[in-house]
């Protein structure tokens, strides 16, 4: 008797993982991502924001690689920061789209009815030199966020 009972809870918990490895696959959202750009370019027509008009994207938001991406304000300018680094002002350049005057980040935010934000990141990751010695040049890196 107690032989089946421990099979019985040993085919149970097998059962478990199983369902939530398909929960997960179902619950996975996939965000289509544009072309990584070799560079981030600022284009020739651009607009401040003021507060009134960023309002809605300020927070944070949750990107692909682990990293949090944060809109807030400073002053009457809307600035994006990566994990609490350096802070980049932005403009507007398209609807729902960013660049930082800097040219280090480029995004498209999409704000939803029900609260939610999709959308994605360019970021500028800078020159590395690799302990070989060997120099990794900058890169832009593309990242999903939600």
């Amino acid at each position: 008797m107690k032989i089946i009972t421990l099979v019985t809870l040993a085919a149970m918990f097998a059962v478990v993982p199983a369902t939530q490895a398909q929960q997960q696959e179902q619950d996975r959202v996939i965000v289509p991502l544009p072309p990584v750009e070799q560079s981030i370019e600022l284009p020739a027509s651009y607009k401040k924001m003021w507060p009134d008009q960023y309002e809605a994207y300020k927070g944070a938001y949750n990107l692909s690689n682990g990293q949090t991406l944060s809109i807030r304000s400073f002053g009457t300018n809307m600035v994006a920061y990566i994990d609490n680094e350096k802070w980049h002002k932005l403009v507007a350049v398209a609807p729902n789209t960013f660049v930082a005057l800097d040219r280090q980040l480029k995004m498209e935010i999409n704000l939803h009815d029900d609260g939610d934000a999709n959308g994605w990141v360019h970021m500028v990751v800078p020159a590395q030199k690799l302990s070989s010695g060997e120099i990794v040049p900058e890169k832009v890196m593309s990242f999903a966020m939600r």
